[in-house]
């Protein structure tokens, strides 16, 4: 069964493999989106497509960029955006991710990634639902 509602997903991976592997997820969470291999095509992304609910991003990434910086730039000028980190980087340091980032390390389980998906849409549509609700009155 698709997620539904406007909550898409915005995968950033340097190694294409890789980004095509982690689409799949993407699908099997019933979710749409798309995927660039650099950071700085992830932010020319989320700024043209307001359906970008949920960005996941890798830590080394190709560019000027990393991912590191990436959700940091992200979280700054999109706060409502979900943020999933996949890293085989073991010094991911917590306190430099924004504070509702989710991290997965590689290997990781497809099944934990796909629930937190699912649930990190669950939760756009929700806050959209209520932010729309609000409006009306």
């Amino acid at each position: 069964m698709a997620v539904s509602g406007p909550c898409e997903v915005l995968l950033v991976e340097g190694d294409p493999f890789l980004r095509f592997t982690a689409m799949e997820l993407v699908t099997d969470a019933g979710l749409s989106g798309h995927a660039v291999g650099q950071a700085l095509e992830a932010l020319a992304a989320l700024a043209g497509n307001a359906d970008i609910g949920i960005l996941v991003s890798a830590i080394g990434l190709p560019g000027s960029l990393n991912g590191l910086e990436l959700v940091q730039i992200a979280h700054r000028r999109w706060p409502h955006i979900k943020i999933v980190i996949i890293s085989g980087a073991a010094n991911v340091i917590s306190e430099s991710l924004p504070p509702d980032a989710t991290v997965f390390a590689k290997p990781y389980l497809a099944e934990a990634v796909i629930a937190c998906l699912k649930s990190a849409a669950s939760i756009d549509r929700s806050e959209a639902s209520l932010t729309a609700r609000k409006q009306s009155f």
